[in-house]
């Protein structure tokens, strides 16, 4: 008789163990839910998601994130423990899933990108990882703070002399271009725009790319909602490479991504 009640309420205790996990991993999923509205579209908008590699670093977090929490709920419930004991093991588990996640979502934001700069015949993305923050106080004045909740278009502008082109040559041979040094940045104006005009590809010239260019361009021609003949091409730096982005001839804007490789 001891041994089948002892029996039920091992089962009891599983079942018990199971339902709390179950309770915590769907309350963990919508927290990710709303985790995932603030990353995707507030600091990674499309594309930047692939772009910028949010996408893989926000799966890799929450997938710990969900498992953690559930587990150890999972291990420590037991239905033999007194309230006040249960109370303070879930709050625990709680306290470090949400310092896990929090964690996360502050590594998430300070990669985020946080520019799309022009520099002569491409953009590159930066993020807010990239950028020395020491440096911040080098740049123009309304570009010192870097963007919290878009990412902006800039420009860089041309070398004062001689001297300043060699060197930024031979940084930028080292891993520093001149798109993540502040004092080069300048806001999209008119010297932009000569450039841009100088240096832009027609569409055909991605469709050329490969056997699926030619779908993937028309694809973001269709969603840009302008005319063909009113956009440039220009490939786009990133951490993961094979973009290209859409620039309007007349307003200068970026109209759109293709996930073309325009080099």
């Amino acid at each position: 008789m001891d041994w089948f009640l002892s029996r039920v309420a091992m089962m009891m205790n599983w079942k018990s163990r199971t339902t709390a996990a179950a309770v915590h991993l769907g309350l963990s999923g919508l927290v990710a839910a709303m985790a995932a509205w603030l990353v995707f579209r507030i600091w990674y908008p499309h594309p930047y998601n692939q772009i910028s590699g949010g996408r893989d670093l926000f799966t890799l977090i929450v997938a710990v994130d969900l498992v953690l929490g559930p587990l150890l709920t999972f291990a420590v419930y037991n239905v033999a423990k007194r309230r006040r004991e249960l109370l303070f093991d879930i709050l625990v588990i709680a306290t470090l899933q949400a310092g896990a996640l929090g964690y996360g979502l502050w590594t998430v934001f300070q990669a985020r990108p946080v520019y799309l700069v022009h520099e002569v015949d491409r953009f590159q993305v930066v993020t807010a990882a990239d950028i020395d923050a020491t440096e911040l106080k080098d740049a123009l004045p309304e570009l010192q703070a870097l963007p919290k909740w878009r990412v902006r278009t800039i420009g860089v502008r041309k070398a004062k002399d001689s001297q300043e082109m060699m060197a930024s040559i031979e940084q930028a041979m080292a891993g520093r271009d001149v798109s993540l040094r502040p004092d080069w940045w300048v806001p999209m104006g008119p010297a932009q725009f000569e450039i841009l005009a100088q240096r832009g590809k027609n569409l055909d010239w991605l469709r050329n790319k490969g056997p699926e260019a030619v779908s993937l361009v028309d694809q973001a021609l269709r969603r840009s909602g302008a005319a063909e003949d009113d956009l440039w091409a220009f490939p786009v730096m990133a951490r993961t490479t094979g973009w290209s982005v859409l620039v309007h001839r007349q307003t200068h804007k970026v109209v759109g991504f293709v996930h073309v490789d325009g080099f």
